[in-house]
């Protein structure tokens, strides 16, 4: 019997992300719909994959809302916020082995008694596209009601709030007077489980369906990690993508297949080298403690009389090993769930490594040296474009004040006659004029009042702010991969008692430059000193629990 992944997607049609759930809607539908909220229409009534479409209500809900338009529309109405969650959009393949008829049997069956059981709306639709392999391509597209609605049409709150209560059942003020408190939802729609929970009830169903056909073949439920396999699922192309696919034109989703057909080849390659690169340690296996004990001293010797620095694809090849060795004493589904993540590990690593040209660690150490010095200039850059945005900020204020005392003080400098009379009656308006002009002029180098420009400042700031953020968003990601290396060069040392020291002897021998020298010592001391401040810490909680 064939078992089968089940494809599925599950997301949030948001505001903050620009999404419409209007747009979204007449998509899904090939439908042409009025969106009210942004005063547009979204028209997909020319595409032809369509097969099915309908909206599923509860019982109790009105008959108006099985109008897609009008309900969309009441859900944009609803949500005020800009960062407001319309929907909740799902994605489900269909098997290609059932007829139509079966496949939307299928899937009403579905949404009845998991969502419009629930309160919830669900707008279906269902796509039959030609595939990669030119068979058909069901899939079915839901839109889900966020929010509950009564017997009379009015949408109901999602959450309250709760106040959370003390000891003695009071509750606790905070310092700036409130209360604290909680948002409790007023339904299980939100649960983290719900997807999980969904992608097995609609396999259930769909396996009911396929053996009452009797067609032999069953869909596992179970994610790719979850069933222990190491390659990586693709994602969906979708109708345009494939479309475009097929003249010739590639499209952002079919490279990202492309790039997960080509790094699962490549799991598959590592998989091969791995097993001949350490096929040593296998032969370790079912031998006594002392004679690994003689080998791993061995194996140092032979290092350490090597001319050679130390290769980094070494240690990680080692490493990887060492896991899997780990791996093999857990229960088969743990032990396969960690081969897959190691193996993951260990290709991001390698890839990391070959992108980037590093050998050894005086390679790696320059990197770390590098990122260090390019994320601290991301930083202070960030800190001087704040503080300008922040005094930017001021200037608005100071220019109310402006405003507010202009009169007093435009009157006081136009006159020749008791003028010091009437700056001692106005003195606090005039002096606020005078300091708040002064203010201006040294922040943005003139008195005058440029409210426009302040702001396209302060605009063009937050831009180079966001900017720098993903610069360092990108450093963080690389500082990981160099964390799970490191991680891998202390674990093998430790294991085959190796000390760095001997990598600075080898690279004396060798004649190597200074600058090479310097940063070997610089990554030992750096991680000597990381290795202290992490025993510091665990005899600092030792000492509290005692």
């Amino acid at each position: 019997m064939e078992i089968k992944s089940l494809h599925t997607h599950v997301d949030i049609v948001t505001r903050s992300k620009g999404h419409s759930v209007i747009a979204k809607a007449a998509y899904n539908a090939r439908d042409k719909l009025q969106d009210e909220y942004y005063g547009k229409t979204h028209d997909y009534s020319k595409k032809t994959d369509l097969v099915f479409s309908k909206i599923f209500l509860p019982e109790h809900i009105p008959k108006e809302f099985s109008n897609r338009e009008y309900l969309w529309n009441s859900v944009e109405k609803i949500e005020k916020s800009k960062n407001s969650q319309l929907a909740r959009n799902l994605l489900f393949e269909l098997p290609r082995e059932l007829n139509e008829q079966n496949r939307i049997k299928l899937i009403s069956e579905f949404i009845e008694e998991n969502f419009t059981s629930k309160g919830m709306i669900a707008d279906c639709s269902i796509h039959n596209p030609p595939a990669s392999d030119h068979e058909e391509q069901p899939h079915a597209h839901i839109l889900l009601t966020l929010r509950e609605i009564d017997s009379e049409g009015k949408w109901k709150p999602k959450c309250r709030k709760e106040y959370i209560l003390d000891e003695n059942g009071e509750k606790i003020k905070l310092k700036s007077g409130n209360y604290k408190s909680r948002k409790v939802n007023l339904n299980d729609w939100n649960e983290p489980d719900k997807a999980k929970e969904w992608r097995e009830n609609f396999s259930k169903k769909a396996n009911e369906y396929l053996a009452r056909n009797n067609i032999d073949k069953r869909i596992d439920p179970r994610t790719f990690e979850e069933q222990g396999r190491e390659e990586l699922p693709q994602i969906h192309l979708g109708t345009s993508s494939y479309q475009m696919e097929k003249k010739g034109i590639q499209t952002e989703r079919g490279n990202q297949n492309r790039k997960i057909i080509a790094l699962n080849l490549e799991f598959r390659k590592l998989k091969e080298e791995l097993s001949k690169l350490t096929s040593w340690i296998g032969s370790l296996l079912g031998s006594l403690q002392v004679k690994y004990d003689e080998y791993k001293q061995e194996k140092k010797e032979e290092y350490e009389n090597k001319a050679e620095l130390f290769n980094l694809y070494e240690y990680i090849s080692i490493y990887y090993d060492l896991q899997g060795e780990k791996a093999r004493k857990l229960n088969p589904y743990a032990s396969n769930k960690k081969i897959g993540a190691d193996l993951r590990r260990f290709s991001k690593a390698r890839i990391y490594l070959s992108d980037n040209g590093l050998k050894t660690i005086a390679d790696l150490q320059e990197k770390i040296s590098t990122l260090q010095a390019k994320n601290k200039k991301i930083s202070q850059d960030i800190k001087a474009k704040t503080a300008r945005i922040e005094s930017l900020n001021k200037c608005f204020t100071y220019a109310d004040i402006i405003k507010d005392n202009k009169q007093v003080f435009e009157e006081w400098n136009s006159k020749s006659l008791f003028k010091d009379s009437f700056y001692n009656s106005h003195k606090d308006e005039i002096d606020k004029y005078k300091r708040a002009r002064a203010i201006l002029e040294k922040i943005t180098g003139s008195s005058a009042i440029k409210i426009k420009d302040w702001k396209k400042e302060i605009q063009s700031l937050e831009s180079e702010i966001s900017k720098l953020n993903r610069q360092s968003q990108k450093i963080k990601e690389e500082y990981e991969s160099i964390n799970h290396i490191k991680y891998a060069v202390k674990t093998v040392n430790e294991d085959y008692g190796i000390d760095l020291s001997i990598e600075i002897d080898k690279a004396i021998k060798r004649g190597e430059k200074p600058s090479v020298i310097a940063q070997i010592k610089k990554y030992q001391e750096q991680q000597e000193a990381y290795e202290k401040r992490k025993e510091k810490t665990k005899d600092y909680y030792r000492n509290e629990e005692r």
